[in-house]
């Protein structure tokens, strides 16, 4: 709130102006983005970090399971090889089936006693689930249980290891291996083979149900179909493709993805060695990066505290700065306002107070100089009167020269044809003549420049004007000996310009040129379009412009010359002003001067325009 004292100064004790508010959020955003940004770089790089080491770890796991994995399958086939090797029992078993009777053990090697003695090596440990023992030609001899026996064999050479799928599609598969039953003499007599069902192979496998908490594992064939999963969620096809990204990407890589129950994952895949089988473990992202979630959280309370804390500061802050510039603010607008005597209360010596004091220190001068002010102001605005009264009688009188001066020129034109040749009077008569001319031309000048006529602007081509007004100022170059060099650019675009105005303005630039240049010198106009305008140059080799001269070349009455009125340049300025153009000169002492003249290019609808406007 702003209060005005009885001694005229202003006091101000509220932070309520937008200045406040901007040091405020300043303030903050300093203050905030450094912690911001830390936070989240620190977030970022920590969640980089962590997301690595789950990867790794990710992998550790499934490289050990796959290699338990390959090693559980190994020792099955050491079991089972094992109870086949140099077993006379089961030996003697298939020379029985087959009618053969060479060894002792044939009579009691019947099909009952094999299969009782496979169902006492199911008790062994680690054991199969079933086993069997088949003929070549694929005739089971004894199975502890129906089995894929037939299948696993064909019409060549058993498969070492055979995956069997189930009936459903929510069977699991089983896992069968076999091994070749050979006599003394190495030939073969039969095939001993093992099941596995792999469904429910934790044991075998090794691998529990959720590993290391919440991982999950799965076993899945070249296909990509599981062969084992560590928990099922429910119904799972075994004949369909596990949805895995995985399965497009190369072995060993990490992919963040969601799962087939909809939670996004960070996945894992290892192949299992000596086997087309690719081993994935996925854990869940919020398990993963549950303590990053907690740094989180902890980190935005600490922000939160932190904003209010530096929101608080910068309020006091803000205050003690904004209030005294508010007493100034208020203080200014009352200067403005007209009231000289308004000062400010200063209170602090600080920048903020000499600032005050400076205030107060102008107020004062601008209440002392307020009088000198008005009283210069009055006597401009006099002065003024009278330059409009001195310009409506110059131009009067120059109107009223203007006739007898034509009415005497052409009356000393009669006398010289009356007087006929008279060597002595015309000599006199030529000096009137000339002088005369000055008269006219300095009475053209003054009111062109007092009466400007207002431009008529029809599409014209600025190299016929150049070309029209060369001609006119031909005869003045070749009396001074200087050179007029035309290089006029190549289809340039219709302007739509004044051409007698623009004319007069080419025609004064080219004299003043011709007047500063010594004979044997030149004059070079050239033209070229120029980003939407036309460019015109007067180029001469005189003696260029000093810096003085400089400042008030296009003033009114400014010449360096004996003769002249000092209007052309600016009458050829006010000229290129109506053509909304730009003139501007460039000059080095010594070696000469460039006028240049800038008209740019205007459409039919701005002639329109203009010419309404005129």
């Amino acid at each position: 709130m702003t209060q005005e004292r009885a001694d005229g100064k202003t006091k101000t004790g509220a932070l309520s102006g937008g200045l406040g508010r901007r040091l405020l959020i300043w303030f903050l955003l300093l203050s905030l983005i450094p912690l911001l940004g830390s936070n989240t770089i620190g977030y970022l790089r920590t969640q980089v970090i962590i997301e690595g080491l789950v990867e790794r770890y990710l992998g550790g796991i499934a490289e050990l399971q796959a290699r338990r994995v390959q090693e559980g399958v190994e020792q099955h086939f050491l079991h089972l090889s094992s109870l086949g090797t140099g077993n006379r029992f089961l030996e003697a078993a298939a020379e029985r089936e087959r009618g053969l009777d060479r060894l002792e053990m044939s009579e009691v090697a019947d099909s009952a006693s094999v299969h009782a003695y496979l169902v006492r090596q199911l008790d062994e440990p680690g054991a199969f689930e079933a086993l069997a023992l088949v003929q070549l030609d694929g005739t089971v001899i004894a199975a502890t249980s129906e089995g894929p026996w037939q299948s696993f064999l064909d019409s060549s050479e058993p498969r070492r290891l055979m995956i069997a799928r189930g009936a459903t599609s929510d069977a699991p598969p089983v896992l069968c291996l076999g091994v070749v039953i050979q006599d003394e003499d190495g030939q073969r007599m039969a095939y001993l083979l093992g099941t596995i069902a792999l469904g429910h192979a934790s044991n075998f496998l090794e691998i529990p149900e959720h590993v290391a908490g919440s991982i999950e594992s799965f076993i899945l064939d070249e296909a990509g179909l599981p062969l084992f999963v560590s928990h099922t969620h429910g119904r799972l096809a075994y004949d369909a493709p596990l949805s895995t990204p995985l399965l497009d990407m190369p072995v060993g890589s990490t992919a963040r993805y969601r799962d087939r129950e909809g939670v996004e994952v960070l996945g894992t895949s290892v192949e299992i060695p000596e086997y087309s089988w690719l081993f994935v473990n996925e854990v869940p992202v919020d398990d993963a990066l549950v303590g990053l979630r907690q740094l989180r959280s902890v980190s935005t309370i600490i922000g939160l505290l932190f904003t209010l804390l530096v929101a608080g500061a910068a309020w006091l802050v803000a205050g003690g700065i904004v209030a005294p510039i508010e007493r100034l603010v208020a203080a200014t607008r009352r200067v403005a306002s007209g009231d000289l005597e308004a000062r400010v209360e200063v209170d602090v010596a600080d920048e903020i107070g000499e600032l005050g004091q400076a205030f107060n220190h102008m107020a004062e001068e601008l209440s002392g100089n307020a009088a000198r002010i008005e009283e210069l102001h009055q006597l401009e605005l006099e002065r003024g009167e009278q330059l409009a009264t001195v310009g409506e009688l110059a131009s009067g009188l120059a109107h009223e020269i203007k006739n007898p001066v034509i009415g005497i020129s052409s009356g000393l034109d009669l006398v010289v044809r009356r007087i006929g040749a008279d060597e002595k009077l015309s000599t006199i008569v030529a000096e009137m003549k000339r002088q005369l001319r000055r008269i006219e031309a300095a009475i053209r000048d003054l009111l062109a420049f007092a009466r400007p006529p207002s431009p008529t602007l029809l599409p014209s081509r600025i190299n016929e004007v150049v070309r029209q007004s060369i001609v006119l100022v031909e005869p003045a170059a070749q009396k001074a000996g200087v050179s007029l060099v035309l290089e006029l650019g190549d289809e340039l675009p219709e302007l739509l310009l004044d051409s007698d105005l623009v004319g007069q303005a080419i025609i004064n630039l080219v004299i003043n040129a011709i007047y500063a240049t010594e004979s044997g010198g030149q004059v070079v106009l050239s033209t070229r379009e120029l980003d939407g305008a036309v460019e015109l140059t007067v180029r001469d080799t005189g003696s260029g412009i000093t810096e003085e001269n400089l400042k008030h070349l296009f003033r009114p009455f400014f010449t360096t010359r004996h003769s002249g009125t000092g209007l052309g340049l600016s009458i050829t300025k006010d000229i290129v002003e109506r053509h909304d153009g730009r003139i501007t000169v460039d000059t080095v002492l010594g070696e000469g001067s460039c006028f240049t003249i800038v008209l740019p290019e205007r459409s039919s609808t701005e002639l329109v325009g203009v010419q309404e406007e005129t």
